[in-house]
C-alpha cells in the first residue's frame, strides 16, 4: 500500500474529503468521517479528494446551520 494513502476511518477523519473508485449513481464525494454513505465505501475503494464530483447530500445537509 502506497505510504501516502490511508484507509478507514482515520482517514476519512483526516481527509478533508474522500470519494469511492467503486461505481455509484450518481457520483459524488464526501466530507465527513461520520457520513453514513461515505463510512460503507469499501477500504481498497476509498481515495482522497474530491474527484470534480457534486458533494454528497447528507454531508451537504449536515454542514448547514440548524434553523
Amino acid at each position: 500500500m502506497d505510504e501516502l494513502i490511508r484507509h478507514g476511518f482515520e482517514a476519512r477523519k483526516d481527509w478533508s474529503a474522500y470519494y469511492t473508485t467503486a461505481v455509484e449513481s450518481p457520483a459524488r464525494y464526501h466530507n465527513r468521517p461520520d457520513c453514513e454513505d461515505g463510512s460503507k465505501i469499501a477500504e481498497k475503494d476509498l481515495r482522497a479528494g474530491t474527484d470534480g464530483r457534486q458533494l454528497c447530500e447528507k454531508c451537504r445537509a449536515a454542514q448547514r446551520p440548524p434553523r
